[in-house]
């Protein structure tokens, strides 16, 4: 606590603000704790601040100072603060954590605060979240597996405000010999995420892959995103769609 103290002092004293001055007009003192992230899995930390839409904090924080209190001023209006591990695609700054059509989505965990830092200083705990559900998709067929998959959907990724960004997603994933592939996808909004199989570029049926996902209970608001297994069994006249512990029949009665 004396720690603390002393270094909102110093943060003070330079921006020049005494205690008998006016300090409303003094930028705010934000204080990360990042002591209760996972060194291991997180190895680095990313955290981004904007103020007004503009950027007044970008920096890497290693492992080796979580045990540190981590500071940075900003100025006495809100300001969204992102915390984040995994991004592995262009800057966040001014696009947020979107990808494009063909990309399958990052192994992100992200914690978004906005923080109201009209006062001297503020206080934050670092909490990563995962924020990606990876589907796993197993596809029984009888014989050599000669189909092609994509998954499609609405969802492309976060504003830095956390926000689901409304844009087109496409991955196609590459099935191993036995069927077995998996793609990452990030947070969903409705349940427009669509499976196709095709074999020489033809389609030969689509799949209600967000609809099968919502109707096995899926919490897509959850603070963490729990992964998916879906298992299809195309070797019979009907497909068997599992979704984790649901499951359902779905006919070939109709053909795409």
């Amino acid at each position: 606590m004396k720690n603390i103290v002393f270094q909102i002092i110093v943060l003070t004293v330079l921006t020049g603000c005494s205690i008998k001055e006016d300090r409303t007009q003094c930028p705010c003192t934000v204080m990360v704790d990042f002591s209760g992230i996972d060194s291991v899995r997180h190895g680095i930390t990313d955290i981004l601040a904007l103020t007004d839409g503009a950027v007044v904090l970008d920096d890497r924080v290693p492992s080796a100072r979580y045990d540190e209190l981590y500071t940075f001023r900003a100025r006495r209006v809100s300001t969204t603060v992102d915390i984040y591990s995994g991004w592995t695609g262009d800057s966040v700054a001014g696009k947020g954590f979107t990808v494009n059509e063909g990309e399958q989505f990052p192994e992100l965990y992200l914690q978004t605060e906005q923080l109201d830092t009209d006062k001297e200083s503020v206080s934050l705990t670092a909490m990563l979240h995962k924020s990606f559900c990876r589907v796993t998709i197993d596809i029984k067929s009888e014989g050599d597996y000669p189909y092609s998959l994509s998954v499609t959907g609405n969802a492309c990724g976060y504003t830095c405000s956390g926000e689901t960004v409304p844009g087109a997603f496409e991955y196609s994933p590459i099935p191993d010999q036995a069927g077995l592939c998996s793609v990452r996808i990030p947070r969903q909004y409705d349940s427009s995420l669509i499976l196709r199989i095709a074999e020489d570029n033809d389609i030969l049926r689509e799949f209600a892959l967000g609809e099968y996902i919502v109707k096995s209970g899926y919490d897509w608001k959850a603070e963490d995103l729990e992964d998916v297994s879906v298992e299809i069994d195309y070797a019979k006249a009907d497909v068997v769609f599992k979704v984790n512990d649901w499951e359902t029949t779905v006919s070939f009665d109709v053909i795409i």
